[in-house]
C-alpha cells in the first residue's frame, strides 16, 4: 500500500472507524498522488512569474481557445469555459452546494458534514460511493420497487450481491418497516443499505413519522453491531407534493445517529434544476464522529477515484451552475416549474384512484417525484405495455410481470386522464371484454 494511502487510512481509522471498517479494499488503497494535480494547485498559488505544470495551452492570460465554440457561450469567461475542473470540483460550486443543503435540510443543524465532491451527475456519484465502500460479495440492501440500473452498478460492475426487501406493506398503505428490520437482521456484519426517495419508480416518498421509524430501525441494527453504510438517492430530493412528508434529505437523520452508521447522500441538478444533459451531482458524507480530518481524507479517496478514471468533470457546466446559485433568480423558476408537476401529480392521482379503474388496477402510494406505479390486474405488464403502444401509441415502462410505471413528469396536465383511459381500455381488450 502507497505511503499517502497508509496515512489518509490512519486518519480515517483514528476519527472516523466505522467509516474505516467500511471501505473497500479498494477505497483503502486509493489515494489522491502529490504529483501533476497537487504540484499543479501550488503553482497555481505561487507562480506569479511563469506557470508551466498544467497541460493546457494558453495565449496571454486566458485558455488558449477557438471562437467558433467561444461564441456559444455568452456570459462565461474563457477560464471558466475551457480551463480543467479540480477532480473534486470547482471550490465555490461545493461550496454552494454544502450552504443549500444546510439551508434545506433541518436534520443536519448543528451537524457537519464533509464538503461535497462534484460527481458526473448521480449514476456517477453511486458508482464512487461503490468505489470506497463496496467489494465483490458484500450486500446491497434495497427496497424491491427499484431503478434497474442498480444491478448493472453494484452486480454487475463491482460484484456485490443486491438483496430486495418489500418497499411497501401488504395494504399498500405505507412503508414497511418491518421487512427492512427483517432483512437489517439476516445481513452480514457489513451492510449497504439503499433508500431512494422520492421513489423510482413508485414516486413515493416517507412521511416523517415513517423516517423517524425507518432511523429507529437501522439504528436498532447498528446497536446489534452490523456497520451500516446508508446510501441515499436523492435524485428527485425536494419534489415533494405533500405536507407530511420527511422534512428535506432522511441523510440528516443518520448524520450522528449511531456510530456504527455511515451516511452517503447521493444528489445533484439534474432531475430537481431540470438540467438533465448538465451531469452535475454531489456526494456527502455524514458519521458519528462528524470529524473533519476523517472527511478530508475521505474527500481526497473520492477525488482520487474522480482522477483515476474521468479525471474531472465538465467545468462549462459547474461554472454555469455556479453562477444560477449565485444568481438567486432560479428560486421562483423553480417554485413554477414545481408547482407545474404538483398539479400533474394531483391529477394523476384523481385519476388513477377512480372507482371505474378498480377492476384494472392497485395504485402503489405515490406523493412525489417524477413517477407512478400501476399494479396491473389480469394481464402481463409487458404484455399490457406491448400492446398500448402499438394499438394506441401509449408509451410506459414494465416492471416485472405485474407493474407499470407512468411517468407523469412528462405527460401535459389535459394528456393525464386519456392515458389512464387507454391503458385501461387496452387492459379489457387483453382480456377479450
Amino acid at each position: 500500500m502507497h505511503p499517502i494511502a497508509q496515512e489518509m487510512n490512519q486518519v480515517i481509522r483514528a476519527n472516523a472507524p466505522a467509516a474505516y471498517d467500511l471501505l473497500s479494499d479498494f477505497g483503502r488503497n486509493i489515494y489522491m498522488p502529490k504529483g501533476i494535480i497537487v504540484q499543479g494547485a501550488e503553482a497555481k498559488q505561487k507562480a506569479h512569474k511563469y506557470n508551466a505544470t498544467i497541460g493546457i495551452a494558453k495565449e496571454g492570460a486566458d485558455p488558449m481557445h477557438l471562437e467558433s465554440v467561444r461564441k456559444y457561450f455568452n456570459d462565461l469567461s474563457p477560464t471558466e469555459l475551457f480551463d480543467y475542473a479540480p477532480p473534486a470540483g470547482l471550490p465555490g460550486l461545493r461550496q454552494a452546494w454544502l450552504a443549500k443543503m444546510l439551508a434545506e435540510n433541518p436534520a443536519l443543524a448543528g451537524k457537519t458534514v464533509s464538503l461535497p465532491v462534484v460527481t458526473n451527475a448521480l449514476t456517477h456519484g453511486l458508482m464512487l460511493a461503490a468505489d470506497l465502500f463496496l467489494d465483490r460479495g458484500d450486500v446491497v440492501l434495497i427496497p424491491d420497487k427499484l431503478w434497474d440500473n442498480y444491478s448493472l452498478m453494484f452486480e454487475v460492475r463491482y460484484g456485490a450481491t443486491i438483496r430486495n426487501f418489500p418497499l411497501f406493506d401488504e395494504g399498500l398503505t405505507g412503508f414497511n418497516a418491518a421487512a427492512l428490520a427483517e432483512a437489517l437482521r439476516e445481513a452480514p456484519q457489513k451492510v449497504v443499505l439503499l433508500l431512494n426517495f422520492p421513489n423510482n419508480p413508485t414516486g413515493y416518498t416517507p412521511t416523517a413519522a415513517e423516517a423517524a421509524e425507518i432511523v429507529r430501525t437501522v439504528v436498532q441494527a447498528a446497536e446489534a453491531g452490523k456497520k451500516i453504510l446508508v446510501i441515499c438517492d436523492d435524485a428527485y430530493y425536494g419534489l415533494n407534493y405533500r405536507d407530511d412528508l420527511v422534512a428535506g434529505s432522511i441523510f440528516g437523520q443518520f448524520v450522528g445517529a449511531h456510530p456504527n452508521i455511515v451516511a452517503l447522500k447521493a444528489d445533484g441538478f439534474t432531475k430537481e434544476f431540470y438540467v438533465w444533459g448538465f451531469r452535475v451531482g454531489f456526494i456527502t458524507l455524514g458519521d458519528y464522529g462528524q470529524s473533519p480530518a476523517a472527511y478530508a481524507a475521505l474527500e481526497a479517496k473520492a477525488g482520487a477515484c474522480i482522477r483515476s478514471s474521468i479525471s474531472n468533470c465538465s467545468q462549462p457546466a459547474q461554472s454555469v451552475l455556479l453562477k444560477m446559485l449565485k444568481g438567486g433568480d432560479y428560486q421562483e423558476e423553480r417554485r413554477a416549474k414545481f408547482g407545474i408537476l404538483k398539479a400533474r401529480a394531483d391529477k394523476v392521482r384523481e385519476v388513477a384512484y377512480a372507482p371505474q379503474y378498480a377492476d384494472c388496477w392497485d395504485v402503489y402510494p405515490f406523493n412525489s417525484g417524477y413517477f407512478m406505479c400501476l399494479r396491473v390486474k389480469g394481464v402481463d405488464a409487458n404484455a399490457l405495455r406491448l400492446h398500448a403502444l402499438d394499438q394506441h401509441g401509449v408509451g410506459a415502462i414494465a416492471l416485472g410481470p405485474t407493474d407499470l410505471r407512468i411517468a407523469f413528469s412528462c405527460l401535459e396536465a389535459d394528456q393525464i386522464e386519456d392515458t389512464f383511459r387507454l391503458i385501461a381500455q387496452s387492459i379489457h381488450e387483453m382480456r377479450g371484454g
